[in-house]
């Protein structure tokens, strides 16, 4: 085979190989940051799996499932631990662990666990359940991405605009991440 040919066979592989990965998403690497942006909306389990009172806080845990709409698309299940001061500080301490399954806008589908931390100002209440205004921090439990997901890292915000729930997130993935180095 002479060098013209075998020039042109390699071309052809190429640009074939090429066109195949075009229309493809892609998966996870490292470098640089995606940014995610949309809304939620989330329902709650009832009843609560356990609520009590411990002098002036009232503690509860509860099941939560939500749908992402926007750079995510998917569903989060998570399971909430709400600590509320009513009569004293007028705060709600909560912290939720939970997981996410579906896309990022241009990635394959995957999965990843998540921590929310929120404390909320329920001065203004007693609330409307559901309408306490509040703004939490997301945050991917690094290492457990998988699918097009994996070796994900990053968060960023979760807060109420009128009757729902926007989230404003950053993600990196790879090498980018300490957990992936």
């Amino acid at each position: 085979m002479n060098c013209k040919v075998l020039a042109i066979s390699v071309a052809l592989i190429l640009s074939t190989a090429g066109l195949v990965t075009i229309a493809q998403p892609r998966a996870a690497s490292a470098g640089g940051e995606t940014k995610a942006v949309g809304t939620l909306t989330t329902t709650f389990a009832n009843p609560d799996i356990a609520q009590r009172t411990q002098g002036n806080l009232v503690i509860l845990s509860r099941y939560s499932l939500s749908t992402y709409v926007g750079s995510l698309q998917g569903t989060t299940l998570a399971l909430q631990t709400v600590v509320r001061d009513d009569a004293v500080e007028k705060k709600a301490f909560q912290t939720n662990t939970g997981h996410f399954w579906g896309t990022l806008e241009g990635f394959e589908p995957g999965s990843f666990s998540f921590i929310v931390h929120n404390v909320v100002d329920r001065s203004g209440c007693p609330c409307p359940p559901g309408l306490t205004p509040f703004e939490a921090k997301f945050v991917v439990v690094e290492g457990t991405g998988s699918g097009g997901l994996e070796g994900i890292c990053g968060g960023g915000i979760l807060k109420t605009v009128g009757a729902g729930t926007e989230y404003d997130y950053t993600f990196r993935f790879g090498k980018d991440c300490k957990a992936n180095n």
